[in-house]
Formats: C-alpha cells, sequence, structure tokens
C-alpha cells in the first residue's frame, strides 16, 4: 500500500498526469525547435551583423533586424525567375510540373 507523505496531498488522476506529461512533451518539442535559431544567433558573425543593423538605426531592436532580413531574403528569392540556377522558388525550382513534362 501506497503511503502519503502529506496529509492533506492531493493526488493525480491519470488525466491530469496525462495532460502534464504532453504539456511537458509539447515543451520541450518547441525547445528542441527552437535550438537552430538559437545556435545561429550565438554565432559571432550573425551577432555583429545584428549589432549593425541596431547601432545604424535600421532596425530598432534583435527582433525586427531579423524579420526584416528574413523578408528581404524571401522577397529576393522570390523575384528570381524561376530555374535560373540562383535560387528562384518557382514551379521548376520546386519540381512542380515535371512529372506533367513541362
Amino acid at each position: 500500500m501506497k503511503t502519503v507523505l502529506e496529509p492533506n496531498a492531493e493526488l493525480l488522476s491519470a488525466d491530469d498526469v496525462y495532460r502534464d506529461v504532453a504539456e511537458l512533451t509539447a515543451a520541450l518539442e518547441r525547445r528542441r525547435a527552437e535550438r537552430p535559431a538559437y545556435d545561429i544567433l550565438e554565432r559571432p558573425d550573425v551577432r555583429q551583423m545584428l549589432d549593425q543593423l541596431i547601432a545604424s538605426g535600421v532596425c530598432a531592436n534583435e527582433a525586427e533586424a531579423i524579420e526584416r532580413a528574413l523578408r528581404t531574403l524571401v522577397t529576393a528569392i522570390t523575384q528570381q525567375p524561376a530555374g535560373d540556377g540562383r535560387g528562384g522558388v518557382g514551379p521548376a525550382a520546386r519540381g512542380v510540373g515535371a512529372a506533367e513534362g513541362g
């Protein structure tokens, strides 16, 4: 027989335990997904670029600098003609239409 260490303690139900495990698992998965971003942000060359953007006044903070950089990259890539060898993301670059012969 199991004894409760604290006389007024409540035992968790199976649903409570399941919910807690699910929340912890989700939190760990989020951390695992975030880790590559943190690794990149810790690189000295990336830190220097972010610091330069903020110091110049182009961006107010790191979040704005990262967002603007990603938007600029996506805009630059999506403006490239598909299949030109420079990273276009048009249908040819994604392999769309290859099965249809075009």
